[in-house]
């Protein structure tokens, strides 16, 4: 198939052929790299027959589809192409409709359709974003302020402008979690993540409701300082077993971060979200 096509190609038609992914690689915090599809990515100056001429393979591929592309740009050139730089790198990949907000947190190139939007940012840590995005107190706004169809999230444009992100100087302790979550889920069996989503969904609330979860006495965050990091130079091994040594410390019933997210809903704000999320 397309991995064949691929190979066979020069390497200046390769420069045409990009990764292409969809909710199969990408989930809530997660994107796996292995695609199995690939796009032709050609813009509008390839509506000018000369521009394919120097990709004769493509051409001849394209060629075979003639009769239904219905691109403007039509028979080579895709309909409004997006700007690359939006699929290089760093970036949030944000799925329109969903049964719950999803946002994706990827540094490969990574090439999607109109059933996503790409967030991109230097104003902010991407990790961190994409934990403040994931989490049920943004899930709450967008079922409030955001678009519904049934009980499905349809997550345009304006609300994602809208959303109130808090600005917060030290990001690290979110920064790591999300980093153990991505690591967890890219993993052939993963039953620690869950907690983890947790522990974020219990900080994001206490950045938005601080006095009132302190008052309560189920504040978190300050047990979260010196979590260890891992880092790419690690072995997969080593990473597990960092994870695994913090997971049993922050799961263990005399834990005060477990019983202060078990308790967090006497908090009137965090049980009205709570109660508000449940399907």
């Amino acid at each position: 198939g397309s991995e064949m096509c691929i190979r066979d190609r020069s390497n200046e038609e390769k420069r045409l052929i990009k990764p292409f992914y969809t909710t199969n690689e990408l989930h809530r915090y997660y994107g796996s790299q292995k695609n199995t599809l690939w796009l032709i990515y050609t813009d509008s100056s390839f509506k000018y027959y000369e521009n394919i001429k120097p990709y004769p393979r493509i051409k001849s591929h394209l060629d075979r589809f003639k009769d239904i592309i219905s691109s403007d740009n039509k028979p080579y050139g895709l309909h409004r192409a997006r700007d690359e730089r939006f699929f290089r790198g760093e970036k949030i990949i944000s799925l329109r409709k969903c049964i719950n907000p999803t946002f994706t947190y990827t540094d490969f190139d990574c090439y999607v359709s109109q059933t996503f939007f790409v967030i991109k940012t230097s104003r902010i840590n991407q990790k961190y974003l994409t934990a403040i995005l994931n989490s049920e107190l943004i899930a709450f706004w967008l079922k409030y302020k955001g678009k519904m169809q049934g009980d499905n999230y349809q997550i345009d444009k304006e609300p994602l402008l809208g959303l109130p992100i808090f600005i917060l100087k030290n990001v690290k302790p979110f920064e790591i979690v999300v980093d153990y979550i991505l690591f967890l889920k890219s993993q052939p069996t993963d039953k620690m993540s869950f907690y983890f989503e947790q522990l974020i969904d219990g900080i994001v609330y206490e950045l938005y409701f601080e006095n009132e979860i302190k008052q309560a006495g189920c504040d978190i965050l300050k047990y979260l300082n010196d979590l260890p990091e891992i880092t790419e130079e690690m072995e997969d091994e080593e990473k597990m077993k960092i994870i695994t040594k913090i997971f049993n410390k922050l799961y263990d019933k005399e834990s005060p971060v477990r019983k202060n997210l078990f308790f967090m809903d006497s908090v009137e704000e965090v049980a009205i979200i709570k109660k508000s999320l449940e399907k």
